[in-house]
Order: structure tokens, then sequence, then C-alpha cells
């Protein structure tokens, strides 16, 4: 976080003891307009607002618990808990798809959304404002490079089941059973790369960029408890009021879906990445970003399959042809801009353009 504490290490700053009050006040907030039966509307505004300061919240406190275990931990961390939100929110779109049907393709967008967004709109917003301050920025290409290898494994294993379906109706008939053998696959992909990082990879793959830790242990692991248990409750509130919500204003599902679900949830890795690059910090900023596209990729993807059965929805990792080649773009460009381990603002701005294009087509 960008906030400088008054005291030491294990200090918050006035910026984030007002954010802790607020996270707190707001959801009590959103809990009172349920209760009072407040417009539709109104409760998925202030939800999605709520939504923004606990993702914040949650990720600040992964943060400042991985500087307490160095910079592979904090990098891990802030990835893997950053994407609360978003698997929160999509286990509770496919539950309430059971009687609204078309939160569905919400869901799916925003699994297609939060890829895209962090490794064209994040990645991109980073090298663009880092390079305009510092010029071109160096990263450590290792890393970078295992990363979008991942990205690219990830995209070809969820195109499968829409091949299938197009050029085997016969093997369309077991595109759930298919889905969920691909998310086995992905999530033990997942699971190695994450042993890999944390035990084997050598130095090179680590980030740099850790700082002495400003929050006790304690502190942060509180925060961390309570900001899930809050996002927990708002993330059902807005879903609740998501489908009226989508009637009342004229949004596209799919929209929805791909802009505001992943932004609203991947906020605290936005805010992150963007401002270790605006620091110089690339190597972290590249982890995040990188990261947590891969992660929803291979372990939020799956998850959402296995919790759909929990739930009582079954669904197939079946996509729209539009949402499978914005993956498919951003899974060629991506590993062709980062493996020379440079910057620039003029990659930024591309990325950015990308993301735009396709966010545009999705409006429509």
């Amino acid at each position: 976080m960008s906030a400088t504490p008054a005291s030491g290490a294990s200090g918050t700053s006035t910026i984030e003891k007002t954010f802790l009050g607020i996270g707190a006040a707001a959801t009590a907030t959103v809990i009172a307009m349920e209760l009072a039966h407040v417009g539709e509307v109104a409760i998925f505004a202030f939800s999605a607002l709520t939504l923004v300061v606990l993702a914040w919240l949650l990720g600040g406190a992964t943060e400042q618990l991985g500087e307490h275990y160095g910079p592979r931990i904090a990098g891990t961390l802030n990835a893997t808990l950053g994407n609360l939100p978003e698997l929160v929110v999509v286990v509770l779109l496919i539950n309430e798809a059971k009687q609204a049907p078309e939160l569905i393709d919400v869901a799916k967008a925003s699994l297609v959304g939060s890829v895209l967004g962090n490794v064209l709109f994040v990645l991109g917003l980073a090298f663009l404002l880092g390079g305009l301050k510092h010029g071109t920025q160096h990263f450590r290409s290792s890393f970078a490079n295992l990363n979008s290898t991942m990205l690219v494994l990830a995209v070809a294993a969820i195109a499968v089941p829409d091949l299938l379906e197009v050029q085997n109706a016969e093997g369309a008939e077991h595109l759930k059973e298919l889905s969920i053998a691909i998310s086995v696959v992905l999530l033990a992909v997942y699971v190695a790369s994450m042993f890999y990082f944390l035990k084997d990879g050598d130095e090179q793959h680590a980030p740099s960029g850790a700082h002495e830790a400003r929050w006790s242990k304690g502190l942060a692991v509180t925060v961390l408890g309570l900001s899930a248990v809050g996002v927990g409750v708002v993330s059902e509130a807005l879903v609740g009021s998501m489908e009226y919500t989508i009637t009342e204003i004229g949004i596209s599902p799919a929209f929805m879906g791909f802009i505001l679900v992943p932004v609203v949830g991947n906020i605290a890795e936005h805010l992150v990445a963007v401002q270790l690059a605006w620091r110089n910090q690339m190597d972290f900023g590249v982890t995040i970003a990188l990261g947590s596209s891969v992660q929803v990729a291979l372990l939020i993807v799956p998850l959402a399959v296995f919790f759909s059965y929990v739930v009582g929805n079954p669904i197939d990792l079946t996509f729209e042809t539009r949402q499978l080649l914005a993956l498919g773009l951003a899974a060629i460009i991506v590993p062709i801009l980062v493996s020379d381990g440079e910057s620039t603002w003029i990659e930024g701005l591309m990325l950015l353009a990308l993301y735009s294009v396709i966010a545009i087509g999705f409006w429509y």
C-alpha cells in the first residue's frame, strides 16, 4: 500500500485506520439496507462500493502478512486471497442462477473479465504509468514467462469443451464431465506451480520489493478474517440485487460480468500492482498482475465448477465465442510483451487499447 504510517512496523497509517472504520460501517449499512428493503439498485450500488473497500482491506492484510515471510509469500498471498471476493461472487451467482438463469452469463463473463482485467488492464496501466515516470522498466523475465506460459495452458484447456461442442455432437453430451476432468487438471497444475514457486524455484523466480511489515501478524490475521466475513455478507447482497439491477438499468449480463464484477472483486490487486509500478518495483507488480490472472484461470475457474455441484446448479466450461477470442488474444500478446523482461509506456498503451476494444465489443 502506498500510505506511510506515522509509527514504525506494526503501525497503521491514518488512511488505513480510516478504511478499517469505513469497511465496518459500510458492511453494517448494507445489512441495514437489506433489512429495510431499500431499492435493489441502491443496494447493488452501495454493496459494490463496500466490496471495493473490503477488497482493499483484504489486499492490504494479505500484503502485510506476506511481508512477515518474504516476497515469495507476499506475492502468492496477495494473488490468492485477493481473488477471494471474485470466487465468492461467482459461487453466489451460480447459486442464484437457479432462479435467474441469465446470471450464469454474468458468472462466466466475470471469470473471463477477471483474467483479461489483470493481464490487459492492470498490467497495461502499470506499464503505462510506470513507463511515463521511469522510462524503460525492468523485471525478471523468468517468472513472468512462467506465468504467461501457464496462462496459455489454461486458455487452451478452457477452450476444449467449446471445440468439442462444435465438432462432436456425441461428445457434447458429456460437457459437464469433461469440464470436471479439465478442472481437476488445471487445479493440479496450479498446486504444482505453487509448490515449485515456493519450494523448488530458484531466486530468479522470486519477486523483489518486499518491505518491513507495518502491521503485526495478529493485526493482519484479524483484518484478513473480518474482511473475508464482510466480503461474504456484502457479496450476497450484491448478487441478490444484481438481477433487478440488470433489468432496471438495461446493462447486458455479459458486460456486467466482464467489467463490473471483476473490477469490484479484484480492486485490491489493481491498486497494489499499479502502485508498485509507479514506485518502480516491477518484479512485485508484474508478479501480482500475472499471478492473479493465472490463479483465476487455474484455481478460481475449477473451484467455480466444483462449487456449482455443491450449490446444486452444475455448470460446464463452455464460453461465448467472443470470450474465448478475447482470452486467446491475451494469451498471444502477453507472452510476447513480457519475454524480454522490459516494459515501456507504449506497451502499456497497447494493452489498454486491446482491453478497451474488447470491452466495447462486450457492451454491444
